[in-house]
């Protein structure tokens, strides 16, 4: 009997540390690993999870206007921390149900989960468009980093590529109108600090 012991606490360990493997390889396959959010993956199983409830469900599209000249103006270092600022900034703004996702370079999703009715998800993705609107600082830059939030509301059995084309095709209609990202070409915080107004 003494004997089995070591067996079953070597198995015992063995089957412990093969299953916190396999959750650390699950939680890389659905992270994304820039911003911590979830990825294009991890959007994909919440979509199936609802598919089979007859409730309308929510998608909103997020694409941070004039993201480009940030790269090209500071470099990809300086974009990337501002992809994760934005990324705090969607992860914040979510609410019980709802998932932030990035699903490549500065295009995000917010997944909104069932939804009662279409009016309840408009009033959402204004609300995420007014927290993106919310100034971030990143290395001493303060910035406004506003996104285009294009919404879809569909049926829970709706394909999600057919949902992500929607929220799409609705974020670039917002896009034409939307002003350019501010971004500073110096630091604002001294100035602020001093009682200064930032730009």
């Amino acid at each position: 009997m003494l004997a089995e012991l070591p067996l079953i606490l070597g198995t015992a360990s063995w089957a412990a540390a093969t299953t916190t493997a396999a959750l650390v390889f699950r939680r890389r396959l659905h992270t994304d690993p820039l911003t911590g959010l979830g990825n294009r993956t991890a959007l994909h199983r919440l979509a199936r999870r609802e598919r089979f409830t007859r409730s309308l469900v929510g998608l909103c599209m997020v694409d941070l206007d004039g993201f480009k000249a940030i790269n090209d103006t500071h470099g990809h270092d300086f974009g990337n921390k501002v992809l994760a600022a934005v990324a705090t900034q969607l992860a914040t703004a979510t609410q019980p149900g709802e998932h932030a996702v990035r699903l490549h370079g500065d295009e995000f999703a917010v997944w909104l989960g069932p939804v009662p009715t279409s009016g309840a998800a408009e009033a959402r993705a204004e609300q995420i468009t007014a927290a993106l609107a919310e100034p971030i600082w990143v290395d001493g830059h303060r910035l406004t980093a506003l996104g285009s939030v294009g919404l879809a509301i569909a049926p829970a059995a709706t394909p999600l590529t057919e949902l992500l084309g929607h929220a799409d095709a609705h974020m670039y209609e917002i896009k034409a109108n939307r002003r350019l990202t501010v971004l500073p070409t110096h630091s604002d915080r001294t100035r602020d600090q001093h009682g200064g107004t930032a730009a």
